[in-house]
Parts: structure tokens; sequence; C-alpha cells
């Protein structure tokens, strides 16, 4: 078709025949009655095509709805049903939130979802890098079923009221810390500054009764330790919030300051985050060159860069596992491309897309899978993850997971082998 060209065959014919039809005749002339009547003709034949295609898609845009007003019509019958006839009390409110969750559930992406007002005023305030509660990390303590306490916010109402890492919360007020109260517990924890929250805490087989006074807390993700080689431990547990960028630049700063000539950056457990917090953090590592490229639903691409101004050269290495996922993802592929860095661990989970965030005027809001996002390679990760260097992989038992939080650096075989990289044993 690409190379096909229109040859008037036919039209030509019919000129010549009517040349000899004609010979010896002059050409009939129309009269102007005649032309208007066939001009009229055309205009109403091209009126009734345009009328016959026009109502057949009006039509089909009419049985379209009535589709749609029969699932609409459907839902609303299941629900008088359910109001009419169900025997025991049940909350109407949560009844609808749960079916607006369950039409995200059903598109089978687990980054997309229906959030409540409560709920998206909880990820507000958790992205903002502020938040009412006592100052502690903690992680689930598989031995007692309770919180395990591995680091204490300095001057935060935990450090004032005696907490230490390495206690273990057993109950918060009333409620015992379990596997299935845990998450409950936690939430808890939280609430209006000033109030005060009990808590029962194990601590070197004691049981202690603490009263921690709840305030305002600014969110920790970097934190920074000199090891012997001179070599900065950088641990980032996230990059959701704005605090990150200011927190990852000091760390750099103080590592700098005192003398440190390479540098591991801990990503372990991190869930990723926000987009522009990691191109402002990984901007502080790269030379001038591509971060990310962006690829929309559409398939158009936009990318983001790294300035001239920046550029950490020294040797680096990125530790990772599992639950390494999204922008702490993209953190490790962008060193790994630019050959910064090596990587040590376990393979990374695999997310490579980037979801948007819609508010609602009742105060809910959606979540939406929109983008993909690829490293400065432009090779996607997204379902394969991100593979360690060749001979840095370190498989962790099942025991040393179960006690991540407990091990000291020396027991850390995946930061062991990161040193003895970077310090070339």
């Amino acid at each position: 078709m690409e190379n096909e060209t229109f040859t008037p065959e036919q039209p030509e014919e019919d000129v010549r025949d009517l040349k000899l039809l004609g010979k010896h005749k002059e050409p009939r002339k129309v009269s102007l009655a005649g032309a208007v009547f066939f001009a009229l003709l055309l205009s109403v034949g091209t009126f009734l095509c345009a009328y016959v295609t026009m109502s057949a898609q009006a039509n089909a845009k009419l049985r379209e709805m009535d589709l749609v007003y029969a699932k609409y019509a459907k839902m609303e019958a299941l629900l008088t049903f359910i109001e009419e006839n169900y025997i025991r009390e049940y909350d109407k409110d949560q009844l609808w939130d749960d079916m607006y969750s369950a039409m995200f559930d059903s598109i089978g992406d687990p980054y997309s979802t229906y959030m409540t007002a409560e709920e998206y005023a909880a990820y507000v305030a958790d992205r903002s890098g502020n938040y009412v509660g006592i100052g502690i990390s903690v992680v689930y303590d598989k031995a007692t079923g309770g919180a395990y306490i591995h680091r204490v916010t300095t001057d935060s109402p935990a450090a004032k009221a005696g907490l230490q890492p390495g206690d273990i919360v057993t109950a918060v007020g009333k409620l015992t810390l379990s596997f299935d109260t845990y998450n409950q517990a936690l939430n808890l924890v939280r609430g209006e500054e000033g109030t005060a929250v009990k808590l029962t805490v194990l601590r070197n087989g004691e049981s202690l009764q603490v009263e921690v006074i709840r305030g305002k807390m600014k969110t920790e993700n970097v934190f920074y330790e000199k090891l012997e080689g001179n070599v900065a431990y950088v641990e980032i547990l996230s990059f959701s919030e704005d605090i990150t960028v200011s927190q990852f630049e000091a760390a750099l700063k103080q590592a700098a300051e005192e003398g440190c000539t390479s540098y591991v950056f801990d990503l372990r457990n991190n869930p990723g985050g926000s987009l522009d917090v990691i191109c402002k953090c990984l901007d502080l590592l790269l030379p001038e060159g591509d971060i990310v490229h962006i690829v929309s639903a559409d398939g158009k691409s936009e990318s983001r860069k790294s300035d001239k101004e920046h550029f950490l050269d020294a040797p680096m290495a990125v530790l990772c596992n599992g639950n390494t996922a999204s922008a702490a993802e993209l953190f490790t592929a962008d060193l790994r491309d630019y050959g910064l860095a090596t990587i040590v661990g376990e393979t990374t989970f695999g997310k490579g897309t980037m979801q948007s965030i819609t508010p609602l005027t009742d105060g809910s809001a959606l979540k939406i899978t929109h983008r993909y996002y690829n490293p400065a390679s432009n090779v996607s990760y997204d379902g394969v993850g991100i593979k360690p260097h060749e001979g840095c992989e370190v498989i962790l038992t099942e025991e040393e997971l179960d006690n991540f939080y407990k091990m000291t650096h020396e027991e850390d075989r995946q930061l062991q082998k990161a040193l003895d990289v970077l310090l070339g044993k």
C-alpha cells in the first residue's frame, strides 16, 4: 500500500467513449432547473447518510448508557436488599468505603488504592516529615510478639522517659502486643500532643511500666556513622519526606568533614518514596547526566538530569535486599549504571512504576499507577529487581532476618562484605 499509485484509467475510457458517441453531435446541455434539482438531490442524499451515521452512533451510545445504568441499578438493588433483609447491625459508611476500595482492588495493581479521609490525612501527615508521637523506631519481635526498639530519637519524649534501644514494648495501655495486634498497638502510640501513653516494656528480662508524653516530632530518615578505615556508613530509611534531602546532605557534609574517603549507603528495607526527593538526593552524588526516564501511559517520555555542580568522587557500595523498592531501587540502579558503586546483598523488590494522588472533596483520595520510570540506563527493573554485583550476593539466614535490627555491625555479613569491597580485602 505504501508504494501504490492511483492512475485514473477508467475515467479516461469513459471520456473517450463519450467522444466517439458524440462524434457527429453536439454535447447535451443541462437546464438550470435540472442542475438545481440534481444539487438538491445530492444534498438530501448527503444529509440522509449523515443522519443514518449519527443515528447509529447515538443508538450505540444509548445502549452503552443503558448498560451503565443497569449496573448502577443493580448496585442500588443490592444495597436495598441488604438494608431490608440483613438481620444484624452494620456500618453503612464502612460498606461504601469497602466498595470504593474493591473497585481499585479489582484492577489487580497493589499500588493503586482508595484512601478514606482518615487514611489520606495520615498519609499527608507522614509525608510532611512532622508528626505527633514519642520518637522510637520499632520492628516486630518474633520471640515475644512485641515491638523491639532499635532506635530512640535524641531529645525525644521516649528518650526523656528513659526508653532505650533494645527495649521491647509488650503492651500499649491495656492492649497486649502480638502478631495480630501489632499494627493496632502502634497506632495507639500516636495521639494528641501533650497527652500520655502508658507502655509496658521488657528490659533484660524485667517488665517495666513507662509513661511517655506525646510531642511533636520530625521524621528522621538518614543516619550517619563513621566506621573504621574512614568509611562513612549512611543508612536511609525512606525517600518519602522532603526533609530527607537536607538530612542526606548533612550526612555527606559531616562525613567529608570527618575525613571519610569511601561510603556505604544502606538501603535495606527502604520502601522508596517521592520522585522529587530521590532526584535531589541523587543529584548530590552523580555527575552531569540522566537521573531518570519517565514513560507515560501514552508512550511519551521525559527525563530528569543531574547538574555538574555536585559529584561525589569516592568509592561507594550500596546495601540492598528484597525490601529495597521503588525510589530506593532508582538510587541503587543509577549508582550502578554510572559505575560509581558496588551493589551488595540481595536482589531488590522490582517496582518501577509511579503513582499519582487525587484528593476528593470529602477528604478521601485516589492513588493510581500512571507512569513507568527507568534509571539512567533506561532499562526497566519493574518486576525484575536489581541484582548484586557478581561475587557480592550475600543471603541472610532466617535467624539473621529475625534478628536483623539486633545485629551488631560485626555480625552483619552484608555490611562486612561491603566493607571488604571498599577496603580491598
